[in-house]
């Protein structure tokens, strides 16, 4: 179903603009960036990068709207990396850029994995990994 029907009709610069975007997405259940939406979490936050595109949103208003996303289906992922940031590099959440949070260093399978390692003994939500099985 991948690119089977034109939902949206973007401009060659607005293609350029989401897959600029897409590419800088990374998703813990399966580590890729928007730019290869392997996933239904990666195809949702596809549809919603070209559809605030097509509605003008700023790249930071999408990158804000992408983190929020990721949140919701992988909490645990992101209070980690908002004890990381607290806790190692003496930031509070609000400040950091999501743009570098969505980036393949935090929000990949293999960054958060990373993080995870540097962060023994973090408040836990749930138990368990993320990902995308049934």
């Amino acid at each position: 179903l991948y690119s089977s029907s034109m939902i949206m009709d973007l401009s060659s610069e607005e293609q350029e603009r989401v897959a600029k975007i897409a590419a800088n997405i990374y998703r813990p259940c399966c580590g890729n960036s928007t730019a290869f939406p392997d996933c239904n979490h990666g195809m949702a936050i596809l549809g919603l990068v070209e559809l605030m595109v097509d509605q003008g949103f700023a790249d930071e208003q999408i990158y804000k709207a992408a983190l929020a996303f990721n949140s919701y289906w992988f909490p645990q992922t992101y209070i980690d990396l908002a004890y990381y940031f607290k806790t190692k590099e003496k930031l509070e959440w609000k400040d950091i850029d999501p743009k570098r949070v969505l980036g393949a260093q935090y929000s990949s399978a293999q960054g958060y994995k990373g993080i995870k390692q540097l962060i023994q003994g973090a408040p836990t939500l749930q138990k368990g990994g993320s990902s995308c099985g049934a």
